[in-house]
């Protein structure tokens, strides 16, 4: 989405190292604000000049499509490209690439959620007319319907709580 800020700031022919300058003042981006402010640090307290600040920032950015989208705006710099044009291809790109995350993690809710259903909803009541009928016919364990109950809430909460820490370790970050 920065990159889409990006875009229409460049659009103005603004100066390519005012337009981080803008993206850090709107607070906006707190992650891309650090990085933004160590690339301003670069410009103007060690005076490397903008491509090559591009360049070392795109080697040390924890993220490696911040590092593509330095990559790409040295390169757009050096050749004389529109920086415009780069920023609107680039956050095209970008919010593609975040629509094929958001439907691959729509994707595995909807099989997470199916496995849900059958293992915390149907099998539990299958499992408990299976021993009630066990017990009617006499065969296997000798529970009473209350212990039987009680030992089927306990194995529900039990796979919920899996179910829950195994969802909250499956979460994507930033989320």
């Amino acid at each position: 989405f920065a990159a889409i800020h990006m875009s229409a700031i460049s659009s103005s022919m603004i100066e390519p190292s005012k337009i981080f300058s803008i993206i850090i003042s709107t607070k906006e981006y707190p992650y891309l604000e650090k990085e933004f402010i160590k690339l301003q640090n670069e410009i103007n307290i060690y005076g490397y000049d903008l491509v090559t600040a591009l360049r070392n920032r795109s080697f040390n950015s924890p993220s490696r499509k911040l590092s593509e989208l330095f990559n790409g705006l040295a390169t757009s710099i050096t050749s004389g490209g529109n920086l415009s044009d780069f920023f609107e291809k680039r956050s095209q790109s970008l919010l593609f690439e975040h629509r094929l995350d958001k439907e691959k993690q729509s994707k595995a809710s909807e099989t997470f959620m199916d496995i849900y259903i059958s293992v915390v909803i149907a099998a539990p009541m299958i499992l408990m007319l299976l021993l009630m009928m066990m017990r009617i016919s006499g065969l296997g364990i000798s529970l009473s319907p209350s212990m039987i109950t009680l030992i089927m809430v306990l194995g529900v909460t039990l796979i919920n709580i899996f179910f829950l820490t195994f969802l909250h370790l499956k979460q994507p970050e930033g989320l």
